[in-house]
């Protein structure tokens, strides 16, 4: 019902809220453009907000010249809060967001750049500088890998800019030349972490590997190996949620499938343990890792059927026992309980 609407932008302008108020009539303008009364009253109400509009751009670019001023002169505190005054007259122009992020940068308010950076982004996501403002905000973070890819997506969008490309990947370089040191660190922490395996101190281990996570939240292997070094603490939770990362880091390496299995089987999840020896094969069907967690899993699966078969036996479904069994022994023909077992639900029978 296009009144509806206009009440809408009616109520939205003497709130002063312009944007909300225009995008109202509009939508009422679309529902019910045949009826020419309601079209020329709704379009004098929206023409009184586009009027209310152009005045508060004209005097949000007015607050930005000063704030341009303000950089000049490297006071970046009143460059803030005219860009502040600009943005709460023209909340939807991506270039105030940008600048604002710049005058925290320089006041080493990086959250609050990050923020803003964002923000542009949002609004115009096409527009690459606003990405070199979340890169730079982003690295000063120490948020590395955010940093990188930020960056790399401005230069996805404005190759042709030569001013920009040179500085941005000035930029990205730094990013770069971080994460290179941050990953010859973190190897160097692995490496410990496998001493101290080796006299099997799991706790330094852990600390050793999450240590090289900080430096480098990527590499799958580390999550891998702390999985590992958890399950020998029998912190099987944790085990878990490092071997899922894992899988989630790298889906295509069978290995992280199988520290899944392992933390699943401990958890007495022998279904999961099983899906997840499954998609680990389905990669490298050789895999010896994955086909022994698969003989583990095949084995609790045994002892599980013996147990029901028991049970079975108990309540005297001699049928169901024999079933159970026969199911354990397709799983471990090595164990020669499940065969006597069998035999005395077969004698029960008769």
């Amino acid at each position: 019902w296009a009144k509806g609407y206009s009440r809408k932008g009616a109520a939205l302008f003497r709130m002063d809220k312009l944007a909300g108020a225009r995008d109202a009539f509009e939508q009422g303008l679309d529902l019910d453009r045949d009826n020419a009364t309601y079209v020329r009253c709704t379009k004098q109400e929206l023409q009184l907000v586009m009027d209310a509009i152009a005045q508060r751009k004209e005097e949000s670019l007015e607050f930005k010249e000063r704030a341009i001023e303000a950089f000049n002169v490297q006071n970046f505190k009143r460059a803030e809060q005219h860009l502040s005054s600009a943005i709460e007259l023209d909340p939807e122009n991506h270039v105030f967001y940008s600048n604002r992020a710049a005058a925290y940068m320089a006041m080493e308010k990086f959250e609050r750049a990050l923020r803003d950076a964002n923000e542009c982004v949002r609004l115009q996501p096409t527009w690459a500088k606003g990405y070199s403002r979340k890169g730079a905000a982003l690295f000063r973070m120490d948020k590395l890998a955010g940093a990188r890819d930020a960056f790399e997506q401005g230069l996805d969008l404005d190759r042709d800019n030569a001013t920009y490309v040179r500085c941005t990947k000035q930029e990205l370089q730094l990013v770069m030349d971080a994460i290179a040191q941050r990953k010859e660190e973190s190897l160097e922490f692995k490496e410990r972490a496998i001493e101290a395996f080796n006299v099997q101190n799991f706790k330094r281990a852990e600390q050793h590997l999450s240590s090289a996570i900080e430096l480098d939240p990527e590499n799958h292997v580390f999550y891998s190996n702390r999985a590992a070094a958890y399950m020998a603490m029998e912190k099987f939770e944790r085990a878990l949620r490092d071997a899922n990362e894992c899988v989630r880091l790298q889906p295509t390496w069978a290995k992280g499938y199988s520290r899944q299995a392992a933390a699943f089987l401990s958890m007495g999840d022998l279904q999961a343990a099983r899906d997840a020896c499954m998609r680990g094969l389905d990669l490298e069907p050789e895999n010896t890792q994955v086909k022994e967690e698969l003989r583990r899993v095949e084995i609790a699966e045994s002892l599980a059927l013996k147990d029901a078969a028991t049970e079975a036996f108990k309540g005297q479904d001699y049928e169901k026992a024999v079933e159970d069994l026969t199911s354990a022994i397709r799983l471990d023909s090595t164990n020669q309980v499940f065969f006597s077992n069998r035999s005395v639900a077969y004698t029960a029978m008769q």
